[in-house]
């Protein structure tokens, strides 16, 4: 995202117009500044590379950072995202977290048995915006146009689902990661092994806010269906066609509960051969051809999909 116009104005970071338009320049917190308040986090130190923090027990970072990622320090007052204008801060943003603040608090508390809510999901996608911004990780980027979609009333944007999960303990981190179990047609036919792919433009947020776990998933084809694991986590709102999913892997201990929750939470199916208007573009976008012909070929998800084991999947190559 750009932080300067062509004439060195100064841009909002979520809504891309000029700091001076939208009421000057503020700060918005990445974890709430109430919720902060609420739970006494103000003054608590957190440590967090751009991919995770460093409260969670076993780590879910399944991308390797390069050298040059360092860990940052502070407390949770201080995790901010910086250049936000006034008018998206106190006008929309704000809203969304008023919606869902009742909720949110109930929940962390472990108060309520949780079920679905589009409110808590719209408050989720939007941390995991700010969270990408202030933290600018490598991979896995939650792009602006899902923020800028949550200003309106259309719920989610395409392809994103968010899931919760409620444990008996309290702890708070965040976690991302961008490593999918991906179905395709050939895999079933093969014995129904499962492929596991880095994805450019899909992404994963897991936040941990005391006993509520919520995590935010993008899969770019938002016709395919996702398939959650419902020993692990459960739908909390969702915009795409969903199934249960068991991979009959037994245990689930404590011990293993992260690796768990970033592997084998979901998983995305896919066609292997593109070949209808109704599949997936060959030019790898993650887009269905038909509107992926009709936008173009857009250069910023071009070559999205990458490859297995080096090599592209039957019927992908361009």
């Amino acid at each position: 995202m750009k932080s300067k116009s062509a004439g060195g104005e100064k841009l909002c970071r979520v809504c891309g117009g000029p700091l001076s338009a939208g009421g000057g320049k503020s700060r918005e917190h990445v974890i709430p500044d109430w919720m902060q308040k609420h739970f006494g986090l103000e003054k608590r130190k957190i440590s967090y590379t751009p991919m995770e923090s460093s409260e969670i027990a076993t780590s879910m970072q399944l991308t390797p950072l390069a050298p040059d990622h360092l860990r940052r320090s502070h407390n949770y007052g201080s995790m901010l995202l910086g250049a936000v204008c006034r008018k998206c801060n106190n006008g929309w943003m704000s809203s969304i977290e008023g919606e869902a603040k009742p909720e949110l608090i109930s929940r962390i508390e472990g108060a309520t048995e949780p079920g679905r809510s589009e409110e808590v999901a719209r408050w989720a996608l939007k941390t995991a915006y700010v969270l990408t911004v202030a933290t600018d990780p490598p991979v896995g980027r939650v792009p602006q146009r899902h923020m800028l979609h949550l200003k309106g009333d259309g719920g989610l944007p395409p392809g994103v689902s968010v899931f919760f999960r409620v444990d008996p303990a309290s702890e708070w981190w965040f976690s991302s990661s961008v490593t999918f179990f991906v179905e395709t047609a050939s895999s079933v036919t093969d014995g129904g092994a499962l492929l596991m792919r880095h994805y450019r433009n899909a992404y994963r947020y897991f936040f941990r806010l005391g006993h509520l776990s919520l995590m935010v998933h993008f899969w770019p084809n938002s016709v395919d269906p996702v398939g959650y694991n419902e020993r692990l986590v459960r739908p909390l709102w969702t915009g795409v066609p969903l199934h249960v999913w068991d991979d009959g892997h037994p245990g689930l201990g404590a011990e293993n509960l992260l690796h768990d929750l970033a592997i084998r939470s979901t998983v995305c199916r896919l066609n292997s051969g593109p070949r209808a208007l109704g599949d997936l573009c060959i030019c790898r976008s993650g887009l269905l051809t038909s509107i992926c012909r009709l936008l173009g070929h857009p250069a910023d998800t071009a070559e999205n999909w990458g490859a297995v084991n080096g090599a592209d999947l039957e019927g992908e190559s361009t």
